[in-house]
């Protein structure tokens, strides 16, 4: 298949594909794509749900993520790579063998995004960890009881990781759980050192009725100390990354500049 034949075939049904998705919108308002969005979304996460389920996804963070982005983009490359071998192609035959290829692809460029964004979820989950720690105190403080601090402390913090995960927790105490074996799933799902200690905080709070607020907000103090000591340990690493591309490329481009008269000189008197 040529250029032209693309484009040939491929504008015409662009066209009656316009036209067929308009018509059926109309007569069958309800099915609108908003619809077809959900379900396409519903349809990924529980494949997603599926994979954890069964123990595929071991990366740390995996529970943590959006599956829509990463299986959308995978698959989106699988359809690059038929969409190619058919335009390269001359006929049929070619693609078939492309398929396997265009599989494996599109599997290994999700898993990858999908590896990527646990380690975001992650360290978005460290990051919000001491502002949540010290809002939950807070909301302790006010007179609140642990559970409805906790379900007012998942609107007040930024939407994230963090959020999603309390939510969660908060959604399977509302289905029966019980709080410890909630508090272990989440501890689970979240393989953290920091949120493994706000969670047992938490715990002993509702197990033994102590006050949590004072000991939520030194925890929150020791985490942005160990965020600030983590902060200035990049910072003094990044002047021994930075000698590779100074030597690399400014140096060079120094020693150019600074030493050209001189060069141009002597190849002045070498040529007369």
């Amino acid at each position: 298949m040529t250029f032209l034949d693309l484009v040939m075939v491929g504008i015409p049904a662009l066209l009656g594909g316009t036209l067929l998705g308009s018509l059926f919108i109309r007569v069958f308002p309800k099915k609108s794509p908003a619809g077809f969005t959900a379900s396409y979304r519903a349809w990924h996460a529980r494949l997603h749900a599926g994979l954890l389920e069964r123990n595929l996804l071991r990366f740390p963070g995996a529970c943590l993520v959006d599956p829509i982005r990463p299986w959308v983009l995978g698959e989106s490359v699988s359809l690059l790579v038929l969409l190619a071998s058919g335009i390269t192609g001359d006929d049929t035959g070619t693609v078939l063998p492309a398929i396997p290829v265009a599989v494996s692809l599109g599997l290994g460029v999700a898993l990858s995004s999908l590896r990527s964004g646990g380690k975001r979820a992650l360290s978005g989950v460290k990051r919000d960890l001491p502002v949540a720690c010290f809002l939950l105190s807070l909301l302790l403080e006010s007179g609140m009881g642990p559970s409805s601090a906790l379900q007012e402390l998942e609107g007040a913090i930024p939407q994230g990781a963090l959020s999603r995960e309390i939510g969660t927790l908060l959604r399977a105490r509302t289905l029966g759980v019980p709080r410890e074996d909630s508090l272990e799933l989440s501890r689970q799902r979240v393989p953290l050192q920091e949120y493994q200690l706000f969670l047992n905080h938490v715990k002993q709070g509702e197990r033994l009725g102590i006050g949590l607020s004072r000991s939520l907000r030194e925890l929150s103090q020791n985490l942005l100390e160990s965020q600030a000591h983590r902060a200035e340990t990049i910072a003094q690493q990044a002047a021994v990354k930075m000698l590779v591309p100074l030597v690399l490329f400014i140096f060079p481009a120094v020693f150019l500049m600074i030493l050209s008269p001189v060069l141009l000189g002597l190849c002045t008197n070498i040529w007369r």
